[in-house]
């Protein structure tokens, strides 16, 4: 009599349980990536629309007609994060009217994980509360200066 080998067809119970453990841990590793993909699309969000309240307060700085109030500040209702309370230190710097503006804000009722306070430094160029009189004074001082540093006699 002669053996015939029988050749299995299929998997065996060990390459299965192998199968499905690999099919878990890439199901897993995939779903936290999508989960964390959510998260940080959500916390960009969430900062984008904080930078356009921000973005608001800055405007209304800018379109403040005078100096005195711009320091004070103002209030302003903003989209997200309810009303913003805002306040400038401004100093003219050495350059004809360039202005370096330390700007705080204060939002009532922030968005959630975000902070209620926001500072930041500003240049600003020819705003609209620039003093006329004080650009020809530094005008007059510095074209002084470029007469004093230059040497006219040896030429």
């Amino acid at each position: 009599m002669i053996k015939q080998k029988h050749h299995k067809k299929g998997f065996s119970l060990i390459e299965v349980v192998i199968a499905v453990a690999l099919f878990a841990m890439a199901a897993t590793v995939l779903s936290s990536t999508f989960v964390n993909a959510l998260l940080l699309r959500d916390r960009v969000q969430s900062n984008d629309i904080r930078n356009a309240d921000i973005r608001a307060v800055r405007l209304q700085l800018l379109l403040t007609p005078n100096l005195d109030d711009a320091e004070d500040g103002s209030e302003i209702e903003t989209l997200s994060n309810g009303e913003a309370t805002w306040r400038a230190e401004i100093e003219p710097t050495n350059v004809i009217d360039l202005f370096r503006v330390e700007l705080f804000i204060e939002f009532l009722d922030p968005q959630e994980e975000q902070e209620a306070t926001h500072q930041e430094t500003l240049y600003l160029l020819r705003p609209t509360w620039s003093d006329s009189s004080e650009r020809s004074d530094l005008l007059q001082e510095k074209k002084d200066d470029l007469l004093d540093s230059r040497d006219f006699d040896s030429f």
